[in-house]
Order: C-alpha cells, then sequence, then structure tokens
C-alpha cells in the first residue's frame, strides 16, 4: 500500500513538473526572434556620396534612425571600449550573458527606491533587446520582457565571440542627438572621427 502511494506521487511530481515546464516552454521561449544572423538586424549604415578625391559631400540620414556608420573593433579607441564596459557591464568578460548579481542588485535599489531606478543588464542584455525584440517588447518593464531578454544574451553569449558582441553593441547604441553608434557620436558631439578620440 505505502508503494503505491510514493508510485502515485511520484507521477503527480513528475506530470506537474513538465506542465510547469511546458507552460514557462510557451511563456518564455515560444515567438522569440531567430539571433543567429544578429548582424541582419543592425541599423542600415547612412549613405555617403563622396567627390573623387574622397571628400564628404553629402550624407543621407535615415529620418527614422539618424546617423550611422559601423566602425570595425580595432578602429574605436581602446579607452572608449573600456570605459562602455566599466560603465555598463564590468563583468562583461567573465559573465554568460546575464549578470545575476546585477539583476540581484538592481531588485534590491528599486524596491527601496519603490520604482524603476536601476536595469542591470549586460552589455548582451542591451544588444538583445535593442536588435532583436520589437519595439512594443523592448520599452515593456515588465518580468515577461526581462526574462525573454536575458534568455536571448545567454544564447547570443553562446552564438557570437565577446568581440563581436561589444563591436555590435558599440556600433548600434543610441548616443543621443540622431547618433547611432559610437562613430556617429563622435561626430556629433565632439566634430571628429572616433578613431581620433582620445582619454580626454
Amino acid at each position: 500500500m505505502m508503494l503505491r502511494n510514493w508510485r502515485f506521487l511520484l507521477l503527480i511530481s513528475i506530470t506537474g513538473l513538465l506542465l510547469a515546464g511546458g507552460v514557462l516552454y510557451a511563456w518564455l521561449i515560444v515567438g522569440l526572434p531567430s539571433f543567429y544572423d544578429l548582424h541582419s538586424q543592425a541599423i542600415a549604415p547612412s549613405t555617403k556620396i563622396y567627390d573623387r578625391h574622397d571628400r564628404l559631400l553629402y550624407e543621407i540620414i535615415d529620418p527614422h534612425v539618424g546617423k550611422h556608420t559601423p566602425l570595425p573593433l580595432d578602429e574605436i579607441p581602446l579607452y572608449l571600449r573600456q570605459a562602455t564596459i566599466a560603465t555598463e557591464d564590468a563583468n562583461f568578460y567573465s559573465n554568460p550573458g546575464v549578470d545575476f548579481r546585477a539583476i540581484l542588485r538592481a531588485l534590491i535599489i528599486n524596491l527601496r527606491g519603490g520604482e524603476v531606478i536601476s536595469g542591470g543588464s549586460t552589455i548582451t542584455q542591451q544588444l538583445a533587446r535593442n536588435l532583436l525584440l520589437s519595439p512594443e517588447e523592448r520599452v515593456q518593464r515588465t518580468l515577461t520582457r526581462k526574462l525573454r531578454e536575458s534568455i536571448l544574451a545567454w544564447r547570443l553569449a553562446r552564438t557570437y565571440t565577446k568581440y563581436e558582441i561589444l563591436a555590435l553593441y558599440l556600433n548600434e547604441s543610441y548616443y543621443g542627438n540622431l547618433a547611432y553608434g559610437v562613430e556617429a557620436a563622435a561626430q556629433a558631439y565632439f566634430g571628429k572621427s572616433a578613431s581620433e578620440l582620445d582619454l580626454a
């Protein structure tokens, strides 16, 4: 009799776990965008018209996007890369796309403040949110969006190198003043190319 009850409880437990797993799968993973061709989700560069001496005559800027000139990572100054990592994701090179300590810290700060003050997103999570989630989902401040973003970031970290993720992040982030990426931001704020920026 005791053995029969134990088997019944085990069967109920396994069924419950499978059902919970199916619900979680349907809630978080079904409908996630593909992350295999991340570069196709990137913003198209601005169109530039040059004269025969390679002088820029005119830049055609998409009115819905703004200026955008992607650069290879080795043309972005080391100090700019290091400052971005220090500011946005100090554990960038060691985290698996998600920094659980940063999320926990942000949760505590937000609970103490009574509102969303800190986000705790890694560079990889921000890239996943900005390139892969729909504009509607991107602005939501919900647990579902955060979990889906985390799943995508975890997958990105297993598919792309840190080098590729950082390059995409620096080239796709919005820096204000209609500038997407560090090159457009350097032009907008300092009137020079990002490669000419120094520590100051």
